[in-house]
């Protein structure tokens, strides 16, 4: 026997996915605005050598 009634169990059900959804909304858009968006990237100069260490920060595919 349960110590919650079934409907105790759906809406801490309810309020645990509300709450999951923030979190997540929140981890997949936290440092969005300083992503380098699609057009934003320069071209690099042809006649200069690759970095030795290229910086990976950010949220992008490249």
């Amino acid at each position: 026997m349960s110590a919650l009634s079934p409907e105790q169990i759906v809406e801490m059900t309810e309020i645990l996915v509300v709450l999951m959804g923030i979190g997540i909304t929140w981890a997949v858009y936290y440092g969005s605005e300083t992503a380098e968006l699609p057009g934003d990237a320069t071209d690099p100069d042809p006649h200069e050598s690759d970095d030795a260490h290229p910086d990976t920060r950010g949220r992008t595919l490249g």
